[in-house]
């Protein structure tokens, strides 16, 4: 592996006199080294896998042109809205024969084990206020959705109009009670019903609008640097960012704290801190709402929205033969049954105010 690095930071123009090297961690799709030499600070270098959900790294110059150049897109964005909040250096490098990203060592991960509520509040209050401070920062790029690599530049995999795929989006949620209803929950598909009947008109209602957004919000790329939080390892999205402040509600409040039977998150055992996470979207919640009882009922729509997709996704799961690699993201059958009948609860008693 130092051979890799060595020749990574050639390729990056970087000195590599007195290097030192560390194994960091291990994501999804990459592993981290946290490296120095005498010409630089302490430094992030991420490599793919050789292996992934049990399927073999397959290079793909597309899809890491966008990936790779998202991430720094998404870095040069953030800390111009708050500096400092992601790395300040990062550059990347795409070849079949070696593939890499560089960039600021942040620090380490958010530590649930060592806070408290009131320190995961805060921290997640910091990052609602960035979150809608960077909803309102525009983004000159063709399209919604992921991001993609056209042409020589980053683009959104969506170029239709958005507002005829927001109508037709939400629309389609009105579809998702009948769903519950013949998987067995005839009884809660009503409740789920009546909601969407308030739901749907007030998102067709809104005005959504386009900006450069995160996906992947969780403890695994949240960096606690003394009291500040420092974002790591996006995964941008060029959509209404609502949308998305909904799903880090919805990731910490269920999703993280009942994902400890999957492969992808068991070690981190978010089970154990279902308070600190409740507590760090309550105050995401607080941050990006600052007050406004519309903007907080718009943000519990898409919260309960995405609890609902969750939710049936995991009926979707049951309902064909599971791969190795739905196994190791979701965890195994009896996994997903478990999960259901909370989720099921969870939106029977979800309140909007």
């Amino acid at each position: 592996m130092k051979a890799r690095i060595e020749a990574a930071l050639e390729l990056a123009g970087l000195g590599k006199n007195g290097l030192q090297v560390s194994y960091l961690a291990e994501g999804a799709w990459h592993e981290a080294y946290l490296i120095s030499t005498t010409e630089t600070g302490p430094l992030v270098a991420r490599f793919p896998k050789l292996f992934s959900y049990g399927k073999p790294f397959v290079y793909n110059e597309r899809e890491l042109k966008a990936e790779y150049g998202g991430r720094g897109l998404y870095y040069r964005l953030a800390n111009g809205v708050s500096e400092g909040i992601c790395p300040p250096y990062y550059t990347y490098y795409i070849s079949p024969e070696l593939s890499f990203t560089i960039e600021t060592y942040s620090g380490p991960v958010m530590s649930l084990a060592a806070a408290d509520e009131a320190e995961a509040a805060r921290w997640g209050a910091q990052c609602g206020r960035f979150f809608r401070h960077m909803d309102r920062t525009s983004v000159e790029l063709e399209g919604f959705g992921f991001l993609d690599w056209k042409d020589g530049n980053l683009a959104g995999d969506h170029q239709q109009d958005f507002r005829v795929y927001w109508v037709e989006d939400t629309e389609g949620y009105l579809e998702s009670w009948e769903r519950l209803e013949r998987a067995g929950y005839g009884s809660e598909a009503a409740g789920v019903k009546r909601m969407l009947d308030e739901i749907v008109p007030f998102r067709l209602r809104r005005t959504p609008g386009l900006s450069l957004t995160n996906r992947d919000v969780s403890p695994e790329n949240l960096i606690i640097c003394e009291t500040e939080v420092r974002l790591i390892d996006p995964v941008p999205v060029i959509y209404d960012g609502l949308a998305f402040a909904g799903n880090v509600l919805n990731n910490f409040n269920t999703l993280f704290p009942s994902f400890h039977r999957s492969p992808r998150y068991e070690r981190h055992r978010f089970d154990r801190y279902q308070p600190l996470l409740r507590a760090f979207a309550d105050g995401f919640l607080e941050g990006y709402a600052q007050g406004d009882p519309e903007m907080l009922y718009a943000l519990r729509v898409e919260q309960f929205l995405m609890l609902l997709d969750l939710t049936c996704d995991h009926i979707g799961l049951l309902e064909h033969e599971m791969t190795e690699e739905t196994v190791l993201r979701y965890g195994d059958q009896a996994a997903v049954e478990e999960r259901i009948p909370a989720y099921i609860t969870g939106l029977e008693q979800f309140r909007l105010s």
